[in-house]
């Protein structure tokens, strides 16, 4: 009971942050930018995204036919490593036709994620022996455990931008610094003298 209380403190805490993180404060906004001719951009990739909703890149590796010799192979390869050289290179999440937005439901899995996410950190902490200040070192650490797994791996494969590598990873410790603060008050065991000895 202690455990599910704490998660639900821990993630409405964690919920509050994001909306501060994305709505107010606007430091992941600043990092993206628009195209200089939108429209342009739009019909060339509803024109060339035959794929439907997914991961696009550009430029593509590409495959040679199972029956091609390997000089083929590496012809393809070479000419993929040029592309991305010389640019431009593209990592993105693309939808290129319609999507019914809705908020209501984005926010119950926000909110669903931050609890799971909570309750996972409770338990890891429910079987610590430490003191609040170290569990709440704990859970900021667990923040920054997530940003160097989540955010970091896309800077060093996918070329995320360093600005938002800071930002994406001071999110994830902020975020579990703050949600931190129910689960470490409310979870964990105070080290004894025996524990100290």
């Amino acid at each position: 009971m202690k455990l599910f209380l704490a998660a639900l403190l821990a993630a409405a805490l964690s919920f509050t942050w994001g909306f501060v993180s994305w709505m107010l404060l606007g430091w992941h906004e600043k990092g993206m930018y628009d195209f200089k001719d939108e429209a342009a951009v739009t019909e060339v990739i509803k024109a060339n995204a035959t794929h439907g909703t997914g991961m696009y890149v550009l430029p593509f590796p590409r495959k040679a036919v199972s029956y091609a010799d390997p000089a083929e192979q590496k012809n393809l390869d070479t000419a993929h490593q040029k592309a991305r050289e010389n640019g431009p290179y593209l990592y993105a999440i693309l939808r290129p036709g319609r999507h019914d937005w809705n908020m209501h439901v984005n926010m119950g899995w926000s909110i669903g994620r931050s609890f799971l996410a909570a309750l996972i950190l409770g338990a890891l902490l429910s079987q610590t022996v430490l003191s609040l200040p170290g569990r709440l070192t704990f859970c900021a650490a667990a923040g920054l455990f997530a940003g160097l797994v989540c955010i970091l791996p896309q800077h060093i494969w996918f070329e995320l931008p360093p600005r938002e590598v800071i930002v994406g990873m001071a999110d994830y410790f902020i975020e579990w610094l703050l949600a931190g603060i129910p689960l470490a008050l409310l979870l964990g065991r105070e080290p004894t003298d025996r524990d100290l000895a």
